[in-house]
């Protein structure tokens, strides 16, 4: 699955794609706190704080945002990082498919990465998906402190370590890359103490219903598949 996105970074006029496949991470500038993706724009941040804008796929229903999604797991974030990240060298020419379109060599190596976080969570249960209960799953998200910048993107909640019991509905995007959330908000939920999936955002669904009755839901979507 491949969501496409449009970044304005740092109020800039400049506009970016973040692709959220086909990316690599660097090595370089990570720290304990990451996500996938890309910013070509020769930006450098004016200031301590650096605004992304993306653009996100958005879904009708919950029905619709269960069914597209790769994997649902419940469970806790015990650590994350946040980190660099560059494309993959495309071949393509169609932008929608390679941000770095049109680009010859020598300006495609000065294009600026994104700052992401990524977060490692501990499954307690899923919903749907090939993951396995008592495994970790490694979920990005686009922003994140580095190099004493602040990296923000204004749907983005960011995940907490710790006894917060989270629902995530997320896109599969290869075995050498983090899981990403279909949409920030439409797929990002705590669970409460009476098992009630909550969403973190106004735009999350209100009526994702308990978590078993949303196991169910997925379950069913899925055989219909």
């Amino acid at each position: 699955m491949t969501a496409i996105r449009s970044v304005l970074v740092g109020g800039s006029a400049l506009l970016a794609a973040i692709a959220l496949t086909g990316c690599s991470s660097d090595s370089r500038g990570t720290s304990e706190s990451g996500s996938k993706a890309k910013a070509n724009t020769g930006v450098k941040a004016a200031s301590d704080v650096v605004t992304y804008h993306a653009d996100y796929p958005s879904y009708e229903s919950i029905d619709s945002i269960v069914k597209e999604s790769d994997v649902i797991v419940r469970g806790t974030v015990t650590s994350s990082r946040v980190q660099e990240l560059f494309p993959e060298k495309s071949t393509s020419d169609d932008p929608a498919a390679n941000p770095q379109a049109g680009l010859s060599d020598a300006e495609a190596a000065k294009a600026e990465p994104v700052v992401v976080t990524v977060s490692t969570v501990k499954v307690s249960e899923v919903l749907s998906g090939n993951v396995k209960p008592g495994a970790t799953v490694e979920v990005s998200q686009l922003g994140g402190t580095l190099g004493g910048v602040t990296y923000a993107e204004q749907e983005t909640t960011p995940l907490v370590k710790g006894k917060t019991e989270y629902v995530l509905m997320l896109a599969d995007q290869g075995t050498a890359n983090p899981y990403d959330l279909l949409n920030p908000e439409q797929a990002l939920y705590t669970v409460t103490a009476d098992e009630k999936v909550t969403p973190v955002a106004d735009d999350g669904f209100d009526n994702a219903g308990k978590v078993d009755q949303l196991a169910a839901k997925a379950d069913a979507l899925g055989r219909t598949n």
